[in-house]
């Protein structure tokens, strides 16, 4: 078996799709000797990533400098963007870097996604908890 080092992004937007954000990226770290965050918010992907625990290795604005600039710094044999659209982002470069949607990703990996209805749960209860904290 050989032992292929990677390098994963995870675009904000494809892992605020997922249910358990922290259990997806920890699974990634399994296979992934680095992983990461692609936004173009760096204070909203910085939230979300204390408030879901997430440990990220790098953070960067989704352009194609970015990306290879990412590719020179680390050394690992593949990069990988998931993304949430089902085709490959313009800025992600050609070279070095491969695409996966969320989609197969999640399928490949088994990691659940948040449906309409658990995302509404979601919000409702976040909304209650700041009525709660506001009231006390």
């Amino acid at each position: 078996m050989t032992t292929e080092t990677m390098t994963l992004a995870f675009e904000f937007s494809a892992l605020q799709q997922v249910r358990e954000p922290q259990a997806v990226v920890v699974d990634a770290r399994r296979w992934a000797q680095n992983v990461g965050l692609v936004s173009t918010d760096s204070c909203a992907a910085h939230v979300f990533s204390a408030k879901h625990l997430i440990r990220r290795d790098f953070q960067v604005a989704p352009t194609t400098s970015n990306f290879q600039h990412l590719s020179s710094r680390v050394t690992t044999e593949r990069h990988v963007l998931v993304g949430a659209a089902p085709d490959r982002p313009e800025y992600l470069p050609q070279h070095h870097w491969e695409y996966v949607a969320l989609a197969n990703a999640a399928s490949a990996a088994s990691w659940e996604l948040d449906n309409e209805e658990t995302t509404s749960r979601k919000q409702v209860t976040s909304w209650l908890a700041r009525v709660f904290r506001s009231l006390g």
